[in-house]
């Protein structure tokens, strides 16, 4: 059995009642599955003096904290944070497949075994595996949970911060001057594969607002080369403590997400 290695990043969250630190207890109970190797929860150094006072930082061997300073300029959706903690947590892993999470949720049930099997029977190349792919916009795969090879997941985090306010202008809208983060992050990453792809990543005002005069030119790109990024899991079960329920599949999947147990309509 071939072991992975898990990353949580983001900020900490805390039960109000009990104190109890989710990413931690996430981690936990990740570690009870056998191909889990270690898990590396990656935050913010600003983090450290809450987490001393829970006395968590060094209690299981196998979870490792990681402190990284915050960027200035949070790029839109807290994008520049997800690109930091993501990047320095996928660092501190030493198996060749990873896997990147949220500090806000956690899989239940047998979501990540399911997974595990799903990942290794399916796996080519250089995929990244995610919940789900977006089909109504280009380079748009779901940025929750991603899973792959290491060498691949530091690929996919090694890129430009979002700087939208110089880029683009003020986020107001999608159409004319705000870039979707899961769109910056998946353009760049394609861009490795694509010369179609790098343009449009070098030209987002031209190619991936959602009212760009060459909106098509790049859904056509992101359709061809789609299945050599990425792939969907199946649906899967969660907790997103944020918001006190699930995956929101049911915003999603309307708005054109597609999972491997969907069909994929216009999209072929």
């Amino acid at each position: 059995m071939e072991k992975i290695d898990i990353v949580i990043q983001g900020g900490m969250w805390y039960s109000n009642s009990t104190s109890e630190v989710v990413p931690y207890t996430t981690a936990l109970y990740y570690l009870t599955f056998p191909f889990v190797n270690n898990v590396i929860i990656s935050t913010w150094d600003y983090e450290v003096a809450k987490l001393k006072e829970l006395d968590v930082l060094v209690p299981e061997s196998r979870i490792k904290f990681v402190f990284s300073s915050p960027p200035e300029n949070d790029g839109g959706g807290n994008l520049n944070y997800q690109i930091i903690s993501s990047a320095a947590g996928i660092k501190e892993c030493t198996t060749k497949h990873v896997v990147k999470c949220r500090s806000d949720q956690t899989l239940l049930g047998d979501s990540l075994a399911m997974m595990y099997k799903f990942y290794n029977k399916f796996h080519t190349g250089n995929q990244l595996f995610v919940l789900g792919i977006g089909t109504q916009f280009p380079y748009h795969p779901q940025d929750h949970i991603i899973w792959g090879k290491k060498e691949d997941l530091a690929n996919f985090f090694d890129l430009p911060f979002e700087t939208a306010d110089a880029t683009y202008g003020p986020h107001t809208d999608f159409g004319t001057n705000t870039l979707r983060g899961p769109i910056h992050l998946g353009v760049h990453y394609c861009a490795r594969f694509s010369e179609k792809a790098k343009l449009h990543a070098s030209q987002p005002k031209t190619y991936l607002l959602d009212k760009a005069p060459k909106f098509g030119e790049a859904m056509q790109e992101y359709f061809k080369i789609m299945d050599t990024c990425f792939k969907a899991f199946p649906r899967v079960h969660m907790e997103w403590h944020k918001y006190g329920g699930g995956y929101k599949y049911d915003l999603y999947a309307p708005q054109g997400e597609v999972y491997h147990d969907e069909p994929w309509g216009d999209a072929t």
